[in-house]
């Protein structure tokens, strides 16, 4: 107390969620539940979603993911665990707020191309970028791997 904090506040880590919040475990899962709702609900209101993700059910699994949670759970505690506050936040006057993830941004063919370069060069996402995917970016490809990996793609490659 009384000293100068020099640490570079930008890279301070900051409090996302706090588990001693006001809300039940039951409040906040259906409010998990409305989000997912409102993701799904978002994606079929979006015309670039029903490109990619061309079924309801492909919606609704994009809505699951851990993206939408992750959106929810930020939006009640950036809302100080209000539930009436944060639902408004997910569906503003605009309309529902839609969060894609790497899956989202890659099309169909995109990652027909990436089974195949993982095919040919393995895990070096390097070859992967240069020969396949020259205009996705190496982080982008590392994300999209590891999200690949949850897929019920990925188990059939496997088996």
């Amino acid at each position: 107390q009384g000293e100068s904090d020099n640490r570079n506040q930008q890279k301070m880590e900051m409090k996302v969620w706090d588990p001693d919040n006001p809300l039940t475990d039951r409040q906040i899962d259906q409010f998990l539940v409305v989000a997912r709702a409102v993701g799904t609900f978002a994606r079929a209101l979006d015309c670039s979603s029903s490109i990619r993700q061309p079924s309801l059910h492909m919606s609704a699994a994009a809505a699951s993911r851990d993206i939408t949670l992750f959106h929810a759970m930020d939006t009640l505690q950036r809302n100080g665990y209000d539930l009436a506050k944060a639902m408004s936040t997910l569906v503003p006057q605009g309309g529902p707020v839609l969060c894609r993830d790497e899956m989202e941004e890659w099309s169909a063919s995109e990652a027909m191309l990436f089974e195949e370069a993982l095919e040919k060069y393995g895990k070096d996402f390097n070859d992967i970028r240069q020969d396949f995917l020259p205009w996705k970016s190496l982080a982008s490809i590392v994300q999209f791997y590891y999200m690949w990996k949850t897929t019920d793609r990925y188990i059939q490659q496997v088996r």
